[in-house]
C-alpha cells in the first residue's frame, strides 16, 4: 500500500509523525473495516491532513479507487499537506488511484500536478510510463521511461512496457534488451514472458539464462 512510503514524507515535511497516523495505517492493514471507520472519525473530530491521507488509503484498498483520488488530490491541496515533495507524492497517488479507476485522462490531470511541483521527478515518470501505456501512446510510453532510467529509477514493469512500447514500435531487438532487463529483476514477471513470447514469434529469441537468476 501506498501510505507506507507516505509515512516518512509526511514526518519528514512536519518534522515529527503524528502517534495516531501511525496507529490509523496500522489498525488499516489489520482490519480494513474497523480502520477505515476509525479514519472516518478522526477526520469527523477535525483531523487534518494525516486524517484524511488515513481514509484515502482506506477508501482505496475497500475498492473504491475513485473516491481516494479525490482525496488524495484534495489532501494535496491543503495548507498542511506539506512541501512540494510531499503534495506531488500526493498528486501521484491520486494519479495511480485514477489509473485503477481506469480513467487515465484524469491520471494524467493529476499527475501534471505532481510534475508541476517537482518538475525533475524521475519517480513521477513511472507512473507516466503506466498512464500513457493505457492510453496505448508506446512512443511516450519509452520516452517516460528512458526519464525514469536515467534518474535511476527503474522497475521490472517498467522495462516491460517500454519493452512492449519498443515492440509496437518495430524495435524488436531493444525491445528483447528490456525483456531481459525485467526478468532480470523478476524472473516470474508474467507481463515480460508473454513478451518474451511475442517477440519469439517475429525471430528474436531471448536465451532463458539471460533472464534466470543463477543457481547455487
Amino acid at each position: 500500500m501506498w501510505f507506507i512510503s507516505m509515512i516518512a514524507a509526511l514526518a519528514a515535511a512536519s518534522g515529527t509523525l503524528n502517534p495516531r497516523y501511525a496507529d490509523c495505517v496500522e489498525l488499516v492493514k489489520a482490519d480494513l473495516e474497523l480502520g477505515r471507520i476509525a479514519a472516518q472519525q478522526w477526520v469527523s473530530e477535525g483531523g487534518g491532513a494525516e486524517a484524511r491521507h488515513c481514509l484515502a488509503t482506506a477508501d482505496l484498498a475497500a475498492g473504491f479507487p475513485k473516491l481516494a483520488a479525490l482525496r488524495f488530490e484534495e489532501i494535496a491541496e491543503r495548507d498542511d499537506a506539506g512541501d512540494d515533495y510531499v503534495r506531488a507524492r500526493l498528486f501521484d497517488q491520486a494519479a495511480q488511484s485514477w489509473l485503477l479507476a481506469e480513467e487515465p485522462a484524469l491520471a494524467e490531470s493529476a499527475l501534471d500536478k505532481a510534475l508541476a511541483l517537482v518538475p525533475d521527478s524521475g519517480e513521477l515518470y513511472l507512473t507516466a510510463a503506466h498512464i500513457y501505456a493505457a492510453q496505448e501512446r508506446w512512443l511516450d510510453v519509452v520516452n517516460a521511461v528512458d526519464t525514469a532510467q536515467a534518474a535511476e529509477f527503474v522497475s521490472a514493469d517498467t522495462f516491460v512496457l517500454r519493452g512492449r512500447g519498443l515492440y509496437t514500435l518495430a524495435s524488436y531487438e531493444t525491445a528483447a534488451e528490456d525483456v531481459v532487463n525485467a526478468l532480470t529483476l523478476d524472473p516470474t514477471n508474467i507481463d515480460a514472458l508473454v513478451l518474451r513470447g511475442d517477440l519469439a514469434r517475429v525471430g528474436i529469441n531471448i536465451s532463458v539464462s539471460l533472464a534466470e537468476p543463477d543457481e547455487e
